[in-house]
């Protein structure tokens, strides 16, 4: 790998001294580097990523998970191999710690590393009459919930166009598995290893007693259609994009063409992760 690209989290790495600590001992073993700092806005939206080198070998992304998962929705058409930096607190997708950089970056330059690929979800959101309202690619999971405070929404829930059932909850989850340990984990739903290829519906706090999570093969087609006519509910994709949904309105999602890729140097990391969790 000789060109890179190093996406920093400024709010993260505020001084900019691990962005430059990282650029510098690139370019001195003879690297080309390119910075992009991102920032939150007024809402909390970070600027998008833009204007990659089509040359651009690698991501080194510095923040916590939630700046990988944006980056890595920045870049999916492009597949560059992403390895990210924790500036944040203990996450499954920053692989590198700030104190082993060093020996992260000559894994890099020897090859000893490894490279796993994450499926995507590709999301469209339709008005009732198959108007498309929107459609983007989420990393961890698409999410329909109620958009008013106190209420709760009636779901049906289709794979396949038949249908399999319907729910009265404060929203549904629909999660891939690297988005397994984050939202769909706090609703109840199971936890799958983030390299297989599979999709769980997860049900937010359901009105009924035998409402379970649901794991299905990424080959699967699922709709999720907005019922009842109880008020307007909302989709959003790895927590951005919103989209307003009314009765009637629905939500595609299918596996997305794209993968994440992400570089791995340190064997094993996801299950000590989850082990240190567990612990903690």
């Amino acid at each position: 790998m000789n060109h890179f690209l190093i996406v920093a989290n400024g709010d993260r790495d505020t001084d900019l001294s691990v962005t430059m600590r990282i650029s510098e001992n690139l370019k001195k073993s003879g690297k080309d580097v390119l910075v992009h700092v991102t920032k939150a806005d007024e809402k909390g939206n970070y600027s998008p990523i833009t204007g990659i080198p089509e040359a651009t070998e690698c991501i080194i992304v510095l923040g916590g998970d939630g700046t990988f998962i944006g980056a890595a929705r920045d870049v999916a058409d492009k597949e560059i191999p992403m390895l990210g930096v924790n500036l944040g607190t203990l996450g499954f997708l920053t692989d590198v710690e700030v104190s082993a950089i060093e020996p992260a970056l000559n894994a890099l330059e020897d090859g000893s590393y490894t490279i796993e690929e994450r499926m995507m979800l590709c999301g469209k959101a339709y008005a009732a009459d198959g108007t498309l309202k929107g459609e983007t690619r989420a990393l961890n999971d698409i999410v329909l919930h109620t958009a008013g405070s106190l209420r709760v929404s009636d779901y049906n829930l289709y794979v396949n166009d038949a249908l399999l059932g319907s729910y009265r909850a404060d929203g549904m989850i629909v999660c891939t598995p690297t988005g397994s340990t984050a939202y769909s984990m706090s609703a109840g739903g199971p936890i799958i290893e983030p390299t297989a290829r599979m999709m769980a519906i997860t049900p937010i706090c359901p009105h009924t007693l035998n409402s379970r999570s649901i794991l299905l093969a990424a080959e699967r087609k699922i709709r999720i259609s907005v019922t009842g006519g109880r008020g307007e509910s909302e989709v959003s994709f790895d927590g951005h994009n919103p989209i307003m949904l009314t009765d009637g309105d629905y939500v595609e999602v299918r596996p997305s063409t794209h993968v994440t890729r992400i570089v791995r140097i340190q064997r094993g990391s996801f299950l000590s992760v989850l082990s240190t969790k567990f612990q903690s």
